[in-house]
């Protein structure tokens, strides 16, 4: 795990979205298969793209895909689809067929199921497990990752795709993807700033252990290629 550190939130998007550029470039004219993830970091950085990467990424060649997705109808304020839809997708005009959402309306299980089949369809494998070219992560104040909880531990090393969580403190069930998927051969770029998360920015360089047992220290400490981007 590598930590670049930066002046401000909006220095460490454009550092991580340098990064991530650069690894579009690298594969070419080929598709590049994306994950992204959810939150107002997430909101920060699709207003960023838009404003300031508009020309600088060859956007036709991504595919997006989704890290974890609540389990509403895209027309939720929750919904981590519509909020991208509103702020990327459609002022960048991304071709529907170039995104792969999870349809949070459905039900929760079999949803996570079809979803699964369908990025094993899309993505090449690796450990015949799909890989993307970039997954890119937020870490929350309870340190959770991906949709993956301190009461939900089990999904790290769940052996599906993706699976069903639960918030909680809500209770809102999620569709996330598993450690092992994320942790299957992607980099990973993780964004990471905050007032209310100084105490996980902390925590970030230790390694995963019986007093550092949480979600985001158990991905970082098992990943070959992740870097975070914080302040």
């Amino acid at each position: 795990m590598k930590i670049e550190y930066c002046d401000d939130s909006k220095s460490a998007l454009r550092a991580m979205t340098d990064h991530m550029a650069r690894l579009v470039q690298e594969k070419g004219v080929e598709p590049f298969n994306l994950a992204l993830s959810g939150g107002e970091t997430a909101k920060q950085m699709f207003s960023l793209w838009v404003d300031e990467y508009r020309d600088k990424i060859d956007w036709n060649l991504l595919r997006f895909f989704w890290v974890d997705e609540r389990c509403v109808p895209p027309s939720s304020l929750d919904s981590n689809y519509g909020h991208a839809n509103r702020l990327l997708f459609k002022p960048l005009n991304i071709p529907k067929d170039h995104i792969h959402r999870i349809e949070g309306e459905k039900e929760p299980g079999a949803e996570a199921m079809r979803y699964s089949w369908e990025v094993k369809e899309y993505l090449p494998l690796f450990n015949l497990m799909p890989t993307f070219d970039c997954i890119l992560l937020g870490i929350g104040d309870d340190a959770h990752t991906a949709s993956i909880f301190p009461t939900t531990m089990e999904i790290l090393s769940d052996s599906r795709n993706y699976t069903v969580s639960q918030h909680p403190v809500s209770h809102q069930y999620r569709i996330t993807m598993t450690g092992t998927l994320i942790l299957n051969n992607s980099p990973l770029l993780i964004p990471v700033f905050g007032e209310n998360k100084k105490a996980v920015i902390e925590h970030l360089a230790d390694r995963f252990s019986p007093i550092n047992d949480t979600p985001a220290a158990y991905i970082l400490s098992h990943a070959v290629d992740a870097t975070v981007y914080t302040t």
